[in-house]
């Protein structure tokens, strides 16, 4: 990760080669690959941001990656726009001081990859988009058109369509909504699915939950069918005419997911956030149904021979059905918001018990029969978990005391 600046802009424009001189380079010449952004940018959960993806060279010269022949960003926390230099930021924070959005970065050639793990640190600037909506359904497989056979006189029949996929449901949340200092926080859980997130926001913006259903994928369009051999006479054979193949069925379009419920509760210490909270809970779209595939043509009959058997058209697919909208119920209240602040210490916590507890279960078999050294693990024992504990405590301290400066 690094951030731009106007040093760094120029030393880019002087030294970057260009896009033909990259398609050269080989990740034996890579020193260095990282994703550059400018950190004035707002950088939240929802955002699009404007970055890039730069190689250094063992020679010095850095170099602007682009395109998607040797290049790949693996992340499930950014979404590349078009193979643009604009990301959409899609991350599901589980915690409130989970503030990196990783990456995977991939360059390569003929014989080998190159990869390198980077990150974008959110400043939570500008309007929070809750991106919790269902996943949207695939599209069907359309079917490729039958030719005359080769070695056969009749045309094959096309092959169907396959049936576009169902759009995700949204799931049901309960948010709670309150402000700190300069910091707004939202905290989302679905106790059914046993999720929980975590969204921090730096100054009065527009906060956006979508929590829509996927919208069902297309049906595939059914294949047209191949067209049967005329007749004919060869090598003093007389050979029928062949029959027309039939036209492939389109496949169904998937059904739209229906739309989450959210329970909205807003803390009466920020009641001026109301009106600048948007929803989307509306069901996905249906997906559109594959077309018929067309019947080939029956071979033309030598004079006196039996016309080839016409082919029938398929059917058309059956269209999805729309997903069913989801409710949103707003309601202001107080409520003690410091039970979800401490979530973080408590997540610390249970990682260094669970160390601690592991230690302490096969300790005894690996130090038995030594009295003396037991005597000092139980001392050193002791340490860790104090340790432990205040490091958790100052861990937690440090990022309450950084959000709060923010």
């Amino acid at each position: 990760m690094k951030l731009k600046n106007t040093f760094s802009i120029l030393f880019v424009i002087i030294f970057t080669t260009s896009c033909g001189n990259l398609k050269t380079i080989k990740t034996s010449q890579i020193h260095s690959m990282y994703f550059e952004y400018s950190p004035n940018q707002n950088i939240n959960v929802g955002s699009t941001i404007n970055g890039e993806v730069i190689i250094e060279t063992y020679d010095g010269k850095l170099h602007s990656v682009e395109g998607r022949n040797r290049f790949s960003i693996i992340s499930s926390d950014l979404k590349q726009v078009n193979n643009s230099n604009d990301f959409i930021i899609t991350k599901r924070p589980q915690f409130f001081s989970d503030d990196l959005c990783k990456m995977t970065l991939y360059f390569s050639d003929k014989k080998d990859t190159y990869s390198s793990k980077d990150s974008i640190r959110l400043n939570y600037m500008g309007p929070l988009n809750v991106l919790l909506g269902g996943t949207n359904g695939g599209n069907g497989v359309d079917q490729k058109n039958r030719r005359t056979p080769l070695l056969f006189r009749d045309g094959k029949n096309g092959a169907d369509g396959t049936h576009g996929i169902n759009g995700e449901s949204a799931r049901d949340f309960t948010a709670h909504i309150w402000k700190d200092s300069a910091l707004y926080y939202i905290r989302m859980t679905s106790k059914e699915e046993g999720l929980t997130y975590s969204y921090k926001m730096s100054e009065k913006n527009i906060i956006h939950f979508n929590l829509s259903g996927g919208n069902g994928g297309n049906g595939g369009d059914g294949g047209n069918g191949g067209n049967g051999k005329n007749g004919e006479i060869k090598n003093d054979k007389v050979k029928s005419p062949g029959n027309a193949g039939n036209g492939g069925n389109g496949g169904n379009g998937g059904n739209g997911g229906n739309g989450g419920r959210l329970i909205l509760y807003i803390h009466t210490n920020c009641t001026d956030i109301e009106h600048s909270i948007t929803t989307n809970v509306k069901g996905g779209k249906y997906g559109s149904h594959g077309t018929a595939g067309k019947t080939g043509l029956e071979g033309t009959p030598l004079p006196g021979q039996q016309s080839g058997r016409k082919g029938y058209s398929g059917a058309g697919g059956a269209m999805g059905y729309k997903g069913i909208d989801g409710t949103v119920h707003r309601k202001i209240e107080t409520f003690d918001f410091s039970i979800f602040k401490f979530y973080d210490m408590k997540r610390y916590l249970i990682i260094y018990f669970v160390m601690i507890t592991l230690v302490l279960l096969f300790a005894p078999y690996t130090l038995k029969g030594n009295s003396d050294f037991v005597f000092t693990f139980k001392n050193i024992i002791t340490s860790v978990v104090g340790g432990a504990i205040a490091t958790a405590l100052f861990h937690f301290l440090s990022k309450k005391k950084n959000s709060q400066g923010s």
